[in-house]
């Protein structure tokens, strides 16, 4: 059963006992003071308020209990105070105080009709208070679709269209590519808290390389599209979306100086360094991801790899058990040329 809450003023002369009474398809609540407003709000959670006082709404009270905006407010007014009435919100409205009983009931029937729609209304107020990428991060947590994947899983393909913005809540997610000789070249690892999948900005832009969970994972997206309508209408977004690509660039042209120019021993150090920040978490169990994969995010072959693995460990600087990794000494790894 709805809920609704009458805010009335001591001889106000709106809404009666017997116009209440009216309202039998709702649960009706009725106060007159506006010291206890924000406290009832809270407790009784109401669908609807009414106010129905003579005293002018204060918009400080809005502003103290921010949750009132989300509620659809009906206001019961004079003709005399229907000129110099004003909304305090967009879910604001008023009804003359010459209502019928009818009148009332399709009034508030058509506000909770508005209120139970205001999922859909809402994606698009908060499509413009957007302002950085933790924002969009929270938003699509907020209005995606959530998926669950197992451990190598695909979640989109190479050359296909890019149809959605993933944000990665829990697990651990390859990216990858093909070269002319069906031979698989890792060009990402993304983690908890990451986004996936911004290959570009017009209508349909197509995946250069392939996604697979390395892990068990959990993942948001929102629709491409949906992704373009909020970057219109935020320009404070776009600029943070393009300061991270470019900061993105330049890490990769320093990877591929890297990949270039070090050793052996400095790209696979340099490979375990990146999972390093997991090291922090009391569930850290170890790296688990396949050595073919890690030579390849490193840029050279497995045999490579694993000799450089060894004499790390000969060092003391990491530990190997079975498919697992641990770093003992980050430190030193970082000190490695």
């Amino acid at each position: 059963m709805k809920r609704i809450l009458c805010i009335s003023g001591k001889g106000s002369g709106h809404l009666s006992q017997d116009e209440l009474s009216g309202l039998k398809a709702y649960e009706c609540l009725q106060t007159d003071s506006l010291k206890n407003l924000e406290n009832l709000i809270t407790e009784k959670k109401p669908d609807l308020l009414i106010w129905g006082s003579n005293a002018e709404i204060s918009s400080e009270i809005f502003n103290r209990a921010l949750e009132m905006y989300k509620i659809p407010l009906l206001s019961i007014i004079t003709k005399d105070e229907f000129d110099s009435w004003k909304p305090i919100h967009p879910n604001h409205h008023y009804l003359l105080n010459l209502y019928s009983q009818a009148e009332l009931l399709q009034k508030i029937e058509l506000l909770l009709k508005q209120k139970n729609l205001n999922g859909i209304e809402n994606k698009k107020i908060n499509k413009t208070t957007i302002s950085n990428i933790e924002a969009l991060k929270s938003y699509i947590e907020e209005k995606g679709e959530r998926i669950s994947l197992d451990k190598h899983k695909i979640i989109f393909r190479e050359n296909r269209h890019s149809s959605f913005i993933y944000l990665i809540s829990k697990g651990l997610v390859k990216t990858s590519r093909m070269d002319q000789l069906g031979k698989e070249l890792i060009t990402g690892i993304y983690r908890e808290n990451e986004l996936l999948g911004l290959y570009g900005f017009h209508k349909n832009p197509t995946c250069p390389e392939m996604a697979t969970t390395l892990e068990p994972s959990k993942l948001y997206r929102i629709l491409h599209k949906e992704f373009r309508e909020i970057l219109q209408e935020n320009q404070g977004l776009s600029l943070d979306i393009a300061q991270y690509l470019t900061d993105t660039v330049l890490r990769l042209k320093s990877q591929l100086l890297e990949m270039a120019y070090a050793s052996v021993l400095k790209k696979t150090s340099n490979t375990i360094l990146q999972f390093a920040e997991e090291l922090q978490s009391p569930d850290f169990q170890g790296l688990r991801i396949s050595r073919t994969d890690l030579a390849s995010i490193a840029g050279i072959s497995p045999e490579s790899f694993i000799r450089s693995l060894s004499s790390l460990k000969k060092e003391g600087i990491i530990a190997i058990k079975g498919r697992k990794i641990n770093i003992l000494k980050p430190e030193r790894l970082q000190e490695i040329t």
